[in-house]
């Protein structure tokens, strides 16, 4: 509890920036950086790593499973069809600044 408590008495513009687009820059980078450590593709990148290095685990049967789930995964995202606003319209040209 006592960090929560913490938590609460920090002021808004420490947490989320000054303005809009560091706020939102600060949480895409806080959101994006676990992901690309959990993904399927890293396991398979360290997996292959460890093969080269002559490992004396079965890894070559844990990197053929990853790739099936990658290309399971890679074919369910092929199915999701997102709609990209225009952030021109809607006045938020600072979300296109990257």
């Amino acid at each position: 509890m006592e960090g929560s408590k913490k938590m609460m008495k920090r002021p808004i513009k420490e947490v989320y920036g000054s303005d809009a687009s560091d706020g939102f820059n600060k949480g895409k980078a806080e959101t994006v950086e676990p992901s690309k450590a959990n993904s399927i593709a890293s396991q398979i990148e360290l997996l292959e790593e460890i093969i080269k290095a002559k490992g004396k685990f079965d890894f070559t049967a844990e990197l053929e499973k990853l790739k099936e789930e990658l290309m399971e995964a890679d074919g369910m995202l092929a199915d999701v069809k997102v709609k990209v606003p225009d952030w021109c319209k809607l006045e938020e040209k600072w979300l296109l600044d990257e």
